[in-house]
């Protein structure tokens, strides 16, 4: 289902983004941001297209900023040969990024707002973000690549309509999908391509449910013997594969929220530790009454 669920939210933001550049057309950015205005003037993005950050407070210590404007670059590109000539067209120099807040922590309810500039003219012509944290310039550097596209005949990347002024914050603090690795083990790169679909649509939330009955395929140092219960010797996530996706998904704005069910559902957890049961006929919910059960579940908690 990952693959599948993964193409559509691609396929929406693609279109969005072709028909955001189709002149004469409506907006179609996704999802629709609150306020948009717009003009009537074609620009031409640079090859080169340069970040700037005069103006801001944050120092981007994690390259958070930096590492998505380069995607943002790349998707604009779609790994087409730009080497058309840029010899008599108005061109967009750059984005110039102003974050406020130097905190780059991201925690529920963190201010994802942001206003997007792109200018008609200028010398040098940039765009302008602005935004209380570097999660809502995220945000505006995608609302970015949706108003660009390439340009077949003149081999070189346009955008439409300028200039243009959107404003926009998120409707909900809390923007979720849930994968479910316990009943659907997905593979790292699986999960991997689900979270940079996710940041296309602005969703803010992997609801992460890695263990339940069916299988525990996350490895516990404490008490290695849980993925046991695993579908297979394969089809397990280490530590470092969880610490691994929360941190890939952190810097791209997503909090992965983790669900290990307890005390019910607990029928993988006795394949490899069988006094975690009540009993051999009985093998959920977990056995409250022994106290090694809750050292167990002190050992998943400290893990993490």
């Amino acid at each position: 289902m990952a693959p599948a669920l993964m193409r559509l939210v691609l396929a929406l933001a693609v279109v969005s983004c072709c028909a955001a550049g189709q002149p004469g057309g409506r907006v179609d950015l996704w999802p629709m941001p609150a306020s948009v205005t717009r003009g009537a003037r074609t620009l031409y993005v640079a090859r080169d297209l340069r970040l700037s950050t005069a103006g801001t407070g944050y120092k981007d210590g994690k390259a958070i900023l930096a590492d998505a404007f380069r995607r943002m670059v790349a998707v604009i590109q779609l790994d087409h040969a730009i080497n058309g000539s840029y010899h008599g067209l108005p061109v967009l120099a750059g984005v110039n990024v102003a974050v406020r807040s130097p905190d780059d922590e991201l925690k529920f309810g963190v201010d994802e707002s942001y206003k997007l500039t792109v200018p008609a003219t200028g010398n040098p012509i940039y765009a302008r973000i602005e935004a209380q944290t570097v999660f809502g310039a995220l945000h505006a550097l995608e609302t970015f690549s949706q108003l660009c596209y390439f340009d077949f005949v003149l081999g070189v990347t346009g955008l439409h309509w300028a200039p243009w002024t959107i404003v926009d914050k998120p409707r909900f603090p809390y923007r979720g999908l849930l994968i479910d690795t316990a009943r659907h083990y997905l593979p790292v790169p699986v999960i991997i391509s689900v979270i940079d679909s996710m940041v296309y649509s602005k969703l803010n939330v992997l609801h992460w449910h890695i263990v339940d009955e069916q299988s525990f395929p996350l490895e516990i140092p404490s008490y290695p013997k849980l993925s046991n219960g695993a579908y297979s010797y394969s089809e397990k996530y280490t530590i470092n594969d969880a610490i691994h996706i929360v941190q890939y998904a952190e810097k791209r704005g997503v909090n992965v929220l983790a669900e290990i069910d307890v005390p019910g559902h607990a029928g993988s957890w006795g394949v490899g530790y069988p006094s975690l049961w009540p009993s051999a006929t009985c093998q959920q919910p977990l056995d409250v009454s022994n106290d090694f059960t809750f050292k167990v579940i002190d050992g998943i908690l400290s893990g993490f």
